[in-house]
């Protein structure tokens, strides 16, 4: 993500170069006045034009050219630029003496060499940088810091920074207990955002093993990836993890690690938004920026050339915002649903990049705020896209439930199916076998179904299911089951209903039917039904106990009585233990 901040610092750069102003005298800092600040626009600097000066070299050279200050709180130069040194002038009065802590807030520079000089004096040469193992440097710390107390009166330091990446230098002056209440403030905010980051990512990694959707798992490795970049980039992975590993494979692995989370972003967004569906040579370009430039980095590396690959690294980062941007509104052109909060999300990330790219130029002012805006951008951006996955989730979700529910539905009378039935039935079946309480079920048949079809057609036998079936549920109990069984064939299970109640409440039902009438607009059409119901007695079935699997030998048995009721005239009811 620093990335494509620092890139742009390259087009900022050439705009704000001829900012900085040529003064007659440098502008003095009073310790007393600024407890703690960042010191690039008291900055005086120039940039070494062949071999490598001495401090007394340098001096000299303040001396004798003009004045070049910074134009604002940090100063960037651009990459792999000529060593660039840096003159402070320092006033502290005589009743004070705190400790001091200067520190360049910039963890990748390789070599920086800093000298407190008191009336010509050399009080202090003090040499770092992200060259230097962890434990020779000045402070056991994720930047280059040192700290120390000065005298009375004016105190000059100089600095001289050398490095192959981004010449960008926020140099930061404060009393030591003050830098160390910032670090504590810092680390809880950086808490904070990965908290958040880490969180997030490990639930859409469980969605992802849960229902294996490309989106969720790719969110995550952009989350968990962004969180290894700014860990890497902002030196704590290495105070942490690395410290001992060395600085050739630490910067190796920040360059790689950069390129991360853009090349897991890229790929999330494209799966996310379909973009192979309507803009194909849109993401084929995509799959390309993510293969071609990681491939030509490798190469870099087997070459050592650690320059052309942080230029890919820009290139690629650079293009991840930009693709992003284009990727949101070619699918809000095409009318896919996620299409305008992702485009809200990356316009909102991109422009929060340009404020610290800004900050970092010293276009803007430069502080925690704006400088840590990048990190609030992606964090806005990961928890709206959270927002998306949820909300996708959710209607996944919804349809799945539609789709079961159409599975286990009738589409004609909008009862439950076979499966449907078998689904709500089984549960309730084996509670109340358990249990030994009173269960029946109610097989019923339209009388001359193909007659009606043949005389009216099937529009009106249609009609005459569905009369039926919305009799069947006006007529039925809380918590009994209805079901289409076949052709014209209905099913009800009654819980808590001995065979007697059950013949009761068929009787009741088939009443309701004879005298139901549907107008054909040719005539008015009524139609019967015959019933066979089977239940049991006291929890018993013929004087036997009922077992888990005796549902299938009930339902046989009701329609032995049904069968009994065609042959014998129809629109009647009869029980099945009558029948046996």
């Amino acid at each position: 993500m620093h990335l494509r901040c620092l890139l742009l610092c390259l087009i900022f750069g050439l705009l704000s170069l001829p900012a900085h102003a040529v003064e007659r005298d440098q502008a003095i800092i009073d310790l007393s006045q600024h407890k703690a600040l960042t010191a690039g626009k008291y900055a005086n600097f120039f940039q070494e034009s062949s071999a490598p000066l001495t401090l007394q070299q340098a001096i000299e050279q303040f001396d004798s050219t003009p004045l070049k200050m910074g134009s604002g709180q940090s100063l960037s130069l651009g990459i792999s630029v000529a060593p660039v040194w840096l003159k402070v002038r320092l006033l502290l009065p005589a009743n004070e003496d705190p400790l001091y802590r200067i520190s360049v807030e910039t963890p990748w520079l390789d070599h920086i060499d800093a000298w407190l000089v008191h009336e010509g004096q050399i009080l202090r040469h003090v040499r770092g940088g992200d060259a230097l193992a962890y434990s020779d440097r000045p402070m056991q710390y994720r930047y280059f810091a040192f700290e120390s107390s000065m005298p009375a009166g004016e105190t000059v330091l100089y600095m001289r920074v050398e490095t192959v990446g981004p010449m960008a230098i926020p140099l930061y002056i404060s009393e030591a207990k003050l830098a160390t209440q910032r670090d504590v403030s810092s680390g809880y905010q950086y808490g904070f955002l990965y908290g958040i980051m880490v969180a997030l990512a490990i639930y859409n990694l469980i969605i992802y093993f849960s229902i294996r959707h490309r989106e969720y798992g790719l969110y995550a490795l952009y989350l968990l990836g962004f969180v290894a970049n700014s860990l890497s980039y902002t030196g704590q992975l290495h105070t942490w993890i690395t410290p001992d590993w060395g600085p050739y494979f630490q910067d190796w692995m920040d360059i790689f690690l950069m390129i991360t989370y853009s090349i897991a972003g890229l790929h999330f967004a494209r799966v996310l938004l379909n973009t192979r569906l309507y803009a194909p040579l849109l993401d084929k370009l995509t799959i390309g920026v993510t293969v071609v430039i990681p491939i030509g980095m490798l190469i870099s590396a087997a070459l050592n050339q650690l320059t052309i690959a942080l230029l890919l690294a820009f290139i690629l980062n650079s293009s991840f915002a930009v693709l992003f941007i284009v990727l949101g509104h070619q699918a809000l052109k095409n009318d896919v649903p996620a299409a305008r909060l992702f485009l809200m999300c990356s316009v909102t990330a991109a422009t929060c990049i340009c404020i610290s790219t800004a900050a970092v130029w010293g276009l803007v002012p430069y502080n925690d705020f704006t400088f840590k805006l990048i990190e609030l951008g992606v964090a806005f951006e990961a928890i709206f896209l959270a927002f998306l996955l949820a909300q996708r989730f959710r209607l996944a979700e919804i349809d799945k439930q539609i789709a079961e529910r159409s599975a286990r539905q009738d589409a004609l009378t909008g009862l439950n199916n076979r499966t449907g039935f078998e689904h709500l039935v089984y549960p309730v079946w084996h509670q109340l076998v358990r249990r030994k309480r009173d269960l029946s079920l109610v097989l019923i048949d339209i009388d001359h179904f193909k007659n009606i079809n043949d005389l009216y057609g099937h529009a009106i036998g249609d009609e005459v299911l569905r009369c039926v079936a919305a009799l069947l549920e006006h007529g039925s109990r809380r918590g009994d089951i209805i079901a289409r069984w076949g052709g014209e064939e209905f099913l009800l299970f009654l819980p808590d209903t001995n065979e007697a109640q059950a013949n009761t409440h068929a009787k009741r039902l088939r009443v309701l039917i004879e005298d139901a009438v549907i107008d054909s607009g040719e005539a008015n059409i009524q139609f019967t039904a015959s019933f066979g119901v089977c239940g049991t007695k006291d929890g018993l079935l013929s004087e036997t106990k009922l077992n888990d699997d005796a549902l299938e030998h009930i339902i046989n048995l009701a329609d032995k009585a049904l069968y009994d009721v065609k042959q014998s005239g129809r629109n009647s009811v009869q029980v099945a233990s009558e029948v046996l």
